[in-house]
């Protein structure tokens, strides 16, 4: 019997769902009146209860608000009972307070039950202000913002809607100034006496809160105020009133007594003002939340709120690179490449820009400093480019520096330069020193940057002296110079007259000062006659004995005379000079000398020799080094009977064979020896040559052959007889058999031979 009650039950729910009944309805014109639907009730009612999850049954509330209560009735199995009758009674005493705004259903025209023949007259189920009747509703029930602030709160944020739902019904009450509302709500439909009514308390408090907003910082702005202030409806501050703070989370900040919670009482103005203080720099989000505690008439008023402050930070970062790299050229303007780069979370205001160039370097485009940057946003990064030049060499330490007005970021940074400069040297030659007269003469200027830096506008002049005719220019326009390189520049002339002259160079470039040199010439005039006589053929390492003969064949003195000889590349090259001093007409003048060859080819022996202004003679001789014969030298470690064998222990004898031979040689052998080096873990025993021209001596870990020679395609093979007397870890030895002329015991081959002994 129960299930089929409750179908039509639930029908009925549905059906009342659609239509709509607040308080409003009849405010706004057009908006559709729904009547009640008297329906059988189901159920007995036996309960009521206050709905916590609208209004606590104690509350406060601000004076010149609303507060909405909800109501349900309860059948005997606890289940929400619609189509109840509810009457709602405001306590009325002396100093009690409040009055009703509204009431559900307080425009409907039909039978309120259980009361017979009950209808509300023109005020409605509203009685008055302090009496009114309900009935529970038989389907949800939507109110627009219904609840203690209508509408908005307190950011003119549109609150949420409240719903009413089956069973359930209400009342809004207010009250213009402080005190207590007292609220009976009586269900005529509960028979027990002792269940058929509920109470309900609401105070009244002027007691408006304003918290502070949320907030953002900008370190080192480490402290931020949070105020929050309490006043009456008067905007008159209420003072003693308890606030409570509490940081919930984020970084490491503290109240300004050290702790994370704090407590103050509203001052004179009613203010309770918390200091909220960042002493660790960290950045971030920290929620706060505040409580103003608020007592009245015996009650705790809470309002409470979550603001948050935002910790940001602004961090600078420069950096400087020279694009052109770490050197530059001194006198020429290069490019400085800053870098500004806000890594922190916070703009940085007023960056400003500073590079003070240290004496020597100059801004070379017209920048000043403090350069003024604006602000750099989070993550941006600002480049400048700046020209400087420098008017002196040298080494510098550049440092630029930035700094920002807010947030007091600054960083610097440091990138040397170096300064180089270009190094303009000059050397002359005469070619030759001494000429005949009427002769073609040379003049070689070499023009050269030993500096670091490139030289611009190199130019070389040479001032012919008179008695020269030049047969070239006189002037060569070389351009730049780049570091470490050369050039040389030939100027020509005839030697028109015997005489000593002197030719000077100057070469000049951008920056640097003129550099000169300068070569002497003598033209002379020859009347001697000059013969060298030497070798024409020696052998790579010989002397080579030399004789200059000097015959003045003039008929005058000559005075003042010297000669030069030059060698060639196969006797070492160079010069030396020699003082022959005054030779009579028909005078002889020898000079003997020797000369090693350390090169194998031909080459020349000359000699010039100068008498004054008067004659210069030139002789010539040709000689030809031999290189060395080709030697094949090769040897084996053996047994003493001559078999292979390459493994020997202590106290062993064993032999070396050694073959030299002259197999592709084209020439007769010098005098040739052999010695042998042995390691010392052997000893000699004795030794001999096979075709026995040769013998072998020797002692401990040294043995020789007698001299030999040996033609063309001519061979020598040797033995000699070896003890072991010990054996070294690693097993190995190395003899070596060095073939060396006997003449100045020149090494002119080697072999080695590697032996195992073992203990």
């Amino acid at each position: 019997m129960i299930l089929r009650r409750a179908l039509p039950l639930l029908a009925l729910v549905l059906i009342a769902a659609s239509c709509r009944t607040t308080p409003l309805d009849n405010v706004w014109p057009g908006c559709q009146v729904c009547q009640p639907v008297q329906e059988p009730i189901v159920g007995i009612p036996t309960s009521c209860r206050i709905e916590e999850r609208v209004s606590p049954r104690v509350d406060c509330n601000p004076v010149r608000t609303q507060h909405t209560l909800v109501v349900t009735v309860l059948d005997q199995n606890g289940r929400p009972l619609p189509g109840q009758r509810v009457e709602w009674m405001l306590s009325r005493y002396p100093e009690a307070v409040g009055d009703i705004v509204a009431v559900d259903d307080q425009y409907g025209t039909g039978r309120i039950a259980p009361m017979a023949n009950a209808s509300p007259g023109n005020n409605g189920n509203k009685i008055d202000n302090q009496y009114a009747v309900s009935v529970t509703n038989w389907g949800p029930e939507l109110l627009d913002a219904g609840n203690n602030h209508p509408y908005e709160d307190d950011a003119g944020r549109r609150l949420p809607d409240i719903t009413v739902g089956a069973g359930e019904t209400w009342l809004t009450i207010t009250s213009t100034r402080e005190g207590v509302t007292d609220i009976i709500i009586y269900i005529p439909g509960i028979r027990d006496g002792t269940k058929h009514k509920c109470w309900a308390k609401k105070i009244w408090a002027d007691f408006n809160v304003e918290f502070p907003e949320s907030a953002v910082n900008t370190l080192p702005d480490d402290v931020h105020s949070f105020p929050v202030s309490i006043k009456r409806s008067d905007d008159s501050g209420i003072p003693g009133q308890p606030v409570e703070a509490e940081i919930l989370d984020g970084p490491n900040v503290t109240f300004a007594d050290g702790q994370t919670t704090q407590r103050l009482d509203t001052d004179a103005n009613g203010v309770a003002d918390f200091q909220v203080r960042n002493s660790s720099g960290e950045t971030g989000t920290n929620r706060i939340r505040l409580t103003a505690l608020g007592s009245f008439y015996g009650a705790t008023c809470p309002r409470s709120r979550i603001v948050t402050k935002t910790w940001r930070k602004a961090s600078l970062e420069v950096s400087c690179e020279y694009p052109g790299g770490p050197t530059a050229a001194r006198g020429k303007s290069f490019p400085k490449l800053i870098t500004v780069r806000n890594t922190g979370d916070a703009p940085a205001e007023n960056v400003m820009l500073e590079d003070t160039p240290q004496a020597g370097l100059n801004v070379a485009d017209g920048s000043s400093f403090p350069m003024d940057l604006g602000t750099i946003q989070p993550g941006q990064a600002v480049t400048r480019t700046v020209n400087f030049s420098a008017n002196a060499a040298g080494n510098y330490t550049n440092t630029v520096k930035v700094m920002s007005s807010t947030g007091a970021a600054s960083a610097s940074s440091t990138c040397p330069i170096e300064i180089t400069e270009g190094k303009l040297e000059i050397t002359k030659v005469c070619d030759p020193t001494r000429a005949q007269a009427g002769s073609e003469v040379t003049f070689v200027v070499t023009v050269s940057n030993s500096g670091r830096a490139p030289l611009d506008n190199v130019v070389v002049v040479d001032a012919y002296p008179e008695g020269i005719k030049p047969t070239s220019q006189n002037k060569m326009d070389l351009g730049t110079l780049m570091p470490g390189d050369s050039q040389d520049v030939i100027f020509t002339g005839i030697a028109e007259a015997p005489g000593t002259y002197t030719n000077v160079a100057r070469a000049t470039a951008d920056g640097v000062q003129e550099v000169q040199a300068q070569c002497t010439l003598e033209v002379v005039k020859c009347e001697l006659t000059m013969a060298i006589v030497g070798p024409p053929n020696i052998y790579f390492g010989e002397m080579a004995n030399f004789t200059l003969t000097i015959t003045n064949v003039g008929d005058g003195a000559a005075t003042g005379c010297s000669v030069r000889i030059s060698y060639g590349g196969c006797l070492g090259g160079g010069f030396e000079d020699v003082n022959i001093g005054p030779m009579a007409p028909g005078e002889i003048w020898t000079h003997d000398w020797s000369k090693k060859a350390i090169a194998v080819g031909p080459c020349q022996v000359s000699a010039d020799s100068n008498c004054g202004a008067r004659c210069a003679m030139r002789g010539d001789a040709d000689i030809r080094v031999t290189g060395l014969t080709a030697l094949q030298v090769e040897m084996t470690d053996k047994r003493k009977d001559g078999s292979e064998w390459g493994i020997f222990r202590v106290g062993e004898m064993f032999i070396y064979r050694l073959r030299v031979e002259n197999d592709m040689g084209t020439e007769t052998t010098p005098e040739l020896n052999v010695v042998w080096n042995l390691p010392p873990e052997l000893e000699f025993v004795s030794g001999k040559s096979m075709s026995g021209q040769a013998t072998v001596t020797g002692s401990g870990q040294t043995a020789k052959t007698e001299n030999f020679a040996m033609g063309v395609g001519g061979k020598m093979d040797f033995e000699i007889l070896v003890r072991v007397v010990s054996a070294p870890d690693s097993t190995l030895v190395k003899t070596v058999a060095v073939v060396q002329r006997a003449a100045d015991n020149a090494e002119l081959a080697s072999e080695s031979e590697s032996t195992t002994l073992r203990k």
